[in-house]
Formats: C-alpha cells, sequence, structure tokens
C-alpha cells in the first residue's frame, strides 16, 4: 500500500537536530571544504539550515570551522579525532 500523502517528505523543512546530524555524520566522515552553497547542495540542505546548524555545531565544540578565501573548512575537534 502507498502512502496517501508522498508529498509530504518533500514539503516538510527538516528540522535543526536532522540537519546538525547530517553535518555531523559527514565531518566525522572526512574534512568538508567548500562555499556554504556547495557543502549545503552536497548535503541536500539549505543554506540558511547550514549555517544554524554549523553555528550550533560550534558552539558545543563537536565541529571546527576554518575560513579560508575559497570557503570554509569543516573538520572534528582534536579531542574528537583522539576518540575515533
Amino acid at each position: 500500500m502507498t502512502s496517501p500523502r508522498p508529498e509530504i517528505a518533500i514539503q516538510t523543512p527538516l528540522g535543526p537536530i536532522i540537519v546538525e546530524g547530517r553535518v555531523l555524520d559527514t565531518v566525522a566522515d572526512h574534512d568538508v571544504r567548500g562555499t556554504l552553497d556547495d557543502i549545503a547542495d552536497s548535503l541536500g540542505i539549505s543554506y540558511g539550515d547550514l549555517r544554524a546548524a554549523i553555528d550550533e555545531l560550534v558552539k558545543i565544540g563537536w565541529v571546527d570551522v576554518e575560513v579560508l578565501a575559497e570557503g570554509l573548512v569543516l573538520t572534528l575537534p582534536e579531542d574528537a579525532r583522539v576518540a575515533i
């Protein structure tokens, strides 16, 4: 039986915890480099949601951000890398 409202997934914005989870999962796998637009597109999230997620993850110390001329570099903090 198919879902009566399959368009819900497309219309429903992602919650902040889901977006933060996507960012953290990706950064835990590898450093993420690029512009905000490029990173957001690669993760399938909006620019605004990405900015909010980065702000929160940096604030709680789960992600480090380096700003370069060509964009951002998102990495795990040094103490988190030791645990992996």
